[in-house]
């Protein structure tokens, strides 16, 4: 497979674009494409794909790793809040929604992340995972300070009070599928016979395993083992 080189593209009458873009850029980090206008997306295209069949994306972006040594990502999305105090700030948004009459009649995921295991073992040592959540303290004074509440997870229920309420019952907190309950499995099946402990405030919170509802226990204080 031949090469080609190419120049930034540049779109802001910039004097000099990144000089990192090979295909497509604007401004650099010192010079940004800026605008003061509110409600401005920089890069918008909506499209429309009315095919009946096939498996059809509104982008399709895949980067080939071919250098021993190499390491990247096929997109890199980084939001700064740039020394003001945003009101709203994500990293990323992704949504799927609906029109007024439009379903799914298999799976309806707003974000899905697919770890591919080749048909070999892999190299001893190695961190894999579906999906990490991180949360990366910048410096020796980084601290949540104020903030109300600071997770690696959080799962809201949103929307019309109908709906969720519709959801509040009928919404797995998550889903395990492929797994089966047994001694050493990511499902350990309870082997040891029952115990019993002294739960304060607790809660329970439903979880599906392999199509069958489970309970978590979530309690404010444990007591002793009996």
């Amino acid at each position: 497979m031949g090469t080609t080189n190419f120049d930034a593209i540049q779109l802001d009458g910039n004097d000099a674009g990144d000089p990192s873009a090979l295909l497509f850029g604007a401004g650099t980090a010192a010079s940004p494409a800026t605008t003061a206008t509110a409600d401005k997306n920089f890069l918008e295209f909506r499209v429309e794909n009315s095919a009946t069949s096939g498996d059809n994306r509104g982008l399709y972006l895949r980067e080939y790793l071919s250098g021993a040594g190499g390491g990247g990502e096929a997109a890199r999305i980084f939001t700064t809040v740039n020394n003001v105090a945003a009101s709203t700030a994500h990293g990323a948004h992704i949504s799927l929604n609906f029109g007024a009459s439009g379903t799914v009649t298999g799976q309806g995921i707003a974000g899905r992340n697919t770890l591919h295991l080749p048909t070999t073992a892999l190299s001893s040592n190695v961190t894999m995972a579906a999906v990490q959540a991180e949360i990366y303290s910048d410096g020796s004074t980084s601290d949540p300070g104020g903030s109300t509440k600071l997770s690696f997870f959080r799962a809201v229920n949103a929307g019309h009070a109908s709906g969720m309420a519709d959801v509040d019952d009928d919404a797995n907190l998550f889903e395990l599928i492929g797994f089966t309950a047994g001694s050493g499995n990511l499902v350990s099946a309870n082997t040891a016979g029952k115990s019993t402990l002294d739960f304060t405030n607790w809660v329970l919170l439903r979880i599906d395993i392999a199509g069958t509802t489970h309970y978590i226990p979530a309690a404010q204080t444990i007591g002793a083992t009996t």
